[in-house]
């Protein structure tokens, strides 16, 4: 299992190679499985910073695709649990 305290450029990497919406939710969920709701939330929101400040001209089209629809389903995640 990974831990994705300490791992969000790990996770991000793992990210810009999904080639599917499927596929993407599965590394956000496989990287914050296992935790502790309090971690999970501190994860969620240290990954979305993250996708919140990648530069477009750091990716190709299907990588910026890939972090666009992550940072959408981690704001839903995050919106469901309040």
């Amino acid at each position: 299992m990974m831990k994705a305290e300490g791992n969000i450029p790990m996770i991000m990497s793992q990210l810009k190679k999904g080639d599917s919406y499927a596929q993407i939710e599965g590394i956000i969920q496989s990287a914050v499985s296992g935790m502790a709701d309090g971690q999970k939330q501190a994860t969620m929101e240290e990954l979305q910073h993250a996708l919140d400040e990648l530069n477009p001209l750091d990716c190709n089209s299907m990588e910026w695709n890939a972090c666009r629809y992550a940072l959408m389903y981690i704001r839903t995640q995050m919106a469901e649990a309040v």
